[in-house]
């Protein structure tokens, strides 16, 4: 009889189970640490946006109006 390794006689197939419901754990958010947003990225993320913004009205990229209506 060939050796089935520590497992034994299905093995394979149960860890294959428990990965697989490991993956799906984690594909529903299971067992993940919630992002902490503090105010400061969001001040440095706005300013960088509004340089963006300011570089492609510059740029003939999007117009004044176009500008304006993101920004008002």
């Amino acid at each position: 009889m060939p050796d089935l390794g520590p497992m034994g006689r299905g093995g394979a197939r149960r860890r294959t189970r428990r990965r697989m419901s490991m993956m799906q754990s984690n594909d529903q958010g299971e067992d993940q640490p919630e992002e902490q947003i503090n105010d400061a990225d969001t001040e440095e993320s706005m300013k960088k946006l509004l340089k963006l913004a300011k570089l492609l009205k510059d740029k003939g990229v999007i117009s004044e109006s176009e500008y304006n209506l993101i920004f008002d």
